[in-house]
């Protein structure tokens, strides 16, 4: 009995020590170096879309707070078409990639009492021939169904939470002495039709998606110039 319970004491302990371990290194391991922000943000996206026009709407402090981005990064909008479609758009941009892909709305809408009925990842189709895979959820909560779509790019990856950042990218981007921030895009729309909010949301997501990803924008986000400036230096010494 007494070896029995000494074993589960040291068990228990090291259970204990390689969890800390693991939080330590998530919080220690996959920090950036540097983070270079670009010379845009979001507030410069049109308020006008084709047929869509948005205006922007206040986050609350202590939400803006806690989502954990930079405030002068945070931008909320609402944007309306000619058909009474809403969608509700969400965008951070992250200095701390663990803090950003912590608020992922997977997390944010179950702790708030949302439902989840459907997860899916779909593809945005952009002009250019580049492919940005979202994730699509739809939830519900006291007789409303809404569905989500979000993603978070980092540089020239797509990510949906921490599980990407520790085992997709952050190897990729060891060495490098700056890494862009973490972005973060969201939109909601009311889904009592599934199929035309599905619709109607991934043809402005990939709008949205299309100006972030924008060339001369895109160029920012990989941090192109800094590349080359690295590499230029690293041929000198």
């Amino acid at each position: 009995m007494m070896g029995n319970t000494a074993f589960r004491i040291y068990f228990l302990t090291a259970v204990v020590l390689a969890t800390y371990g693991a939080v330590k290194w998530e919080k220690y391991a996959l920090q950036p170096p540097s983070v270079q922000l670009p010379s845009w943000t979001f507030d410069d996206l049109p308020l006008q879309f084709g047929e869509w026009r948005g205006e922007n709407t206040n986050l609350d402090p202590e939400i803006a707070k806690a989502v954990g981005a930079a405030k002068d990064r945070i931008v909320d909008r609402a944007y309306q078409d000619g058909f009474g479609h809403t969608i509700t758009m969400h965008t951070a941009m992250f200095n701390d990639p663990v803090e950003g892909l912590y608020h992922s709305p997977l997390n944010c809408y179950r702790s708030n009492g949302w439902e989840r009925t459907k997860l899916t990842t779909e593809e945005l189709h952009l002009s250019d021939g580049l492919t940005i895979p979202v994730s699509m959820s739809t939830w519900k909560l006291e007789g409303r169904r809404v569905l989500v779509v979000y993603w978070y790019q980092l540089g020239e990856y797509v990510l949906f939470g921490r599980w990407d950042l520790g085992i997709k990218v952050r190897w990729k981007l060891a060495g490098k002495s700056k890494w862009p921030p973490l972005i973060k895009v969201m939109l909601q729309i009311d889904a009592l039709e599934a199929e035309e909010a599905k619709t109607v949301i991934m043809g402005f997501a990939e709008q949205v998606a299309g100006w972030e990803n924008h060339p001369q924008r895109r160029k920012e986000l990989l941090l192109i110039g800094d590349q080359s400036a690295e590499q230029d230096a690293k041929s000198g010494q």
